[in-house]
């Protein structure tokens, strides 16, 4: 078969690599955080690894301070005001990490999950990892598990399907994102952004909704990157619209399958690299619900985006 699967110790954790001998493609998966940490693709003109992911040779410690690379967001995304939140009459305090006064990007970033199954066909690889959560964090007291799937499909194409478990016998509040950096081999002022949506999403000084939707139609026939510092949320489409990142030598589309109704882009200062965040909610969302999701009592809730890169 074209496709094949290794799994491989990396520090106290595990890569899964999974890899497409007709096109020399391949993934790599890493069991802590569940995340995308490579994404190689080669041919007789070129060889490019799209995510700028982490260096794990050391383990996971510099994880937080390189910028969440790649990383899972869950129970909520980007910024929480300062790690606080009311629901059903109870106010929450998140205790892990902050950044300043919020706290940041969910609390299974660095979840250890578990390898569920494997899988080859003559179209795919597929690796299903699996965490169960269990009230860690005092800020979230609802027991709910995640189930990640990652293919790696023909045409180095890639999708990632998340379900979350609800496991308590009350509803609870969900946020779900992905925080991919992507590299085309050259710097962002070289790349080209194409995409259309419904509106910005006005962040106050703090990076913090403020409730308001701007009109945004900026990038909708495309716009260079050249001295363009993005920080910004927007509001996709129904259905959510491709999102196109380009230069002179690749093209990237990104697709929202399934709950993602937002897209959180960032330019890093080094600009060797572009986040591009599919989020299902918009950022403090436990506080200005926009976009908040409730999952009912052991029900579960899905959750779903793919990537494709090609030579053009």
């Amino acid at each position: 078969m074209p496709f094949s699967i290794k799994v491989l110790p990396l520090s106290t954790f595990e890569t899964i690599q999974i890899s497409d001998s007709t096109q020399n493609n391949s993934i790599e998966i890493v069991t802590k955080g569940g995340l995308l940490n490579a994404w190689r693709m080669q041919n007789e003109q070129s060889s490019i690894n799209i995510i700028a992911g982490n260096d794990f040779s050391n383990g996971w410690s510099a994880f937080e301070k390189n910028g969440f690379r790649s990383g899972k967001m869950s129970p909520f995304a980007c910024r929480l005001n300062e790690g606080k939140y009311s629901y059903e009459g109870k106010t929450y305090q998140i205790e892990k990490f902050y950044l300043g006064d919020h706290a940041l990007h969910g609390i299974l970033y660095d979840a250890q999950f578990t390898i569920k199954s494997t899988h080859i066909s003559e179209s795919a690889g597929t690796v299903i990892l699996q965490y169960d959560y269990q009230s860690s964090d005092a800020g979230f007291p609802f027991n709910y598990s995640m189930e990640v799937e990652w293919k790696l499909e023909k045409h180095n194409k890639v999708s990632v399907q998340t379900t979350i478990t609800n496991h308590t016998n009350h509803s609870i509040p969900m946020v779900d994102g992905w925080h991919p950096y992507f590299t085309l081999g050259s710097a962002v002022d070289s790349y080209t952004l194409k995409f259309a949506c419904a509106g910005q999403l006005e962040y106050d000084a703090a990076l913090l909704p403020t409730g308001r939707i701007l009109s945004e139609h900026g990038f909708e026939q495309g716009k260079l990157l050249n001295g363009i510092e993005l920080d910004n949320g927007y509001v996709q489409e129904e259905p959510a619209n491709l999102c196109t990142l380009e230069n002179d030598r690749y093209a990237l589309f990104i697709q929202p399958i399934k709950g993602y109704s937002y897209l959180q882009i960032y330019t890093p200062p080094d600009r060797n690299s572009i986040a591009i965040e599919n989020l299902s909610g918009a950022p403090d969302c436990f506080n200005n619900k926009i976009g908040l999701q409730l999952v009912e009592p052991y029900a579960q809730m899905e959750f779903a985006t793919s990537y494709q890169c090609i030579v053009k």
